[in-house]
């Protein structure tokens, strides 16, 4: 069964959930699974993983085998089962095949965030076809009405701030960063929504743009339409975007910077990796001095602005590298050496990083 509603259908709290993670468990490609075990809602039931030697990871149950995991399930609610991989290319790995199939044929909606759209694999479209289960293309721009929207870049006034979190290179903590900024600002009563622009972050929230996968001409377009949507229908004092890619990325830096331009921010929070030295992908490409970086956003940022400086208000780190000592005394520097709030958000909260953005927009409030 094809569906472009899927978010209404199969709702987080309704569907119980298993996450397939075969021989990815705990590595940096399992991103889409740490994601929804972190900030989601669905009624998470289990990790498939026969490889994996532990018998939970992130807190989670770790199944076996696919029939193991579907024991989990109480059959109250729809079951569904996610792809819980981000892989370079968003390959669907072939062993993988056999276990969506045996998913569907035990009444499993399938959910992937891959670049291989599971609806065009005639096989599992029969198969989920006959056992009347949806399959959800994350990625799919079909699925997204604002998929095919030209850039107007009108530079009006808004109702809302926008902030765009930006990155020195891909899965270095953009999309944690923006949620757990926007619950931060909530919980100071300030109203934030959050904009979804890759896959995980529409699995979470169940709406948002798979802005890497949307025709080059309208990814900018794209995210000025859900932006322009997300400020009408949930009128937030803040909307935090979802960053993609590095500006420093020779493969995904034209996704960043449609994600500047759509989102035409009001600031800008800097994400980065306290180990990195060199994009990942063996590019041989050095990551600049942090001030550099900061100038090279900015810059890149102010280009389409008229009479309104934007900036960086704040550094988000993630120090998962350094043990608690080292990760203190990093922040430390890069604090001292840009001027700018820096925080790692799990280890410390972002409390520093939100005090930031509202001293600078203090028509909206203060956080004491």
């Amino acid at each position: 069964m094809q569906c472009r509603n899927f978010a209404q259908l199969l709702k987080p709290e309704a569907t119980e959930l298993i996450i397939l993670t075969e021989g990815f468990t705990a590595t940096r490609h399992a991103k889409t699974a740490e994601g929804v075990i972190r900030y989601g809602s669905w009624d998470l039931k289990s990790l498939i993983d026969s490889e994996y030697s532990e018998n939970t990871a992130y807190g989670v149950h770790v199944a076996k085998s696919l029939a193991e995991a579907l024991n989990k399930f109480s059959n109250t609610k729809n079951k569904a089962l996610l792809l819980g991989i981000a892989p370079v290319g968003g390959k669907l790995p072939e062993s993988w095949l056999e276990i969506i199939k045996e998913a569907i044929k035990n009444s499993c909606h399938i959910i992937s965030g891959l670049h291989d759209f599971l609806e065009e694999k005639e096989e599992l479209k029969l198969l989920a076809e006959q056992n009347q289960v949806y399959l959800w293309d994350l990625r799919n721009p079909n699925n997204y009405p604002a998929s095919r929207e030209n850039h107007i870049c009108e530079l009006k006034e808004r109702s809302a701030t926008v902030i765009s979190m930006v990155g020195s290179d891909c899965s270095v903590g953009k999309m944690c960063s923006a949620l757990e900024i926007k619950k931060s600002l909530n919980e100071s009563g300030l109203k934030s929504s959050f904009v979804a622009t890759g896959q995980t972050g529409i699995a979470i929230t169940g709406s948002g743009i798979p802005l890497d996968r949307i025709i080059g001409d309208f990814m900018a377009g794209s995210l000025e339409k859900e932006i322009e949507y997300n400020i009408e229908t949930q009128k937030p004092d803040f909307v935090i975007v979802e960053g993609q890619g590095s500006l420093l990325h020779p493969a995904y830096s034209s996704v960043t910077l449609a994600l500047i331009h759509g989102s035409n921010p009001d600031a800008l929070i800097l994400c980065h990796k306290a180990d990195l030295e060199e994009i990942n992908g063996n590019y041989g490409i050095k990551i600049p001095d942090l001030k550099e970086l900061i100038k090279l956003y900015e810059d890149t940022a102010n280009l389409i602005k008229k009479g309104k400086k934007i900036k960086i208000l704040g550094i988000s780190i993630n120090t998962s590298a350094l043990d608690s000592e080292e990760a203190r005394n990093y922040i430390e520097r890069v604090e001292s050496k840009t001027g700018l709030a820096a925080t790692d958000p799990i280890r410390y909260g972002v409390n520093k990083i939100t005090k930031s953005i509202s001293s600078n927009f203090k028509e909206k409030a203060i956080i004491e």
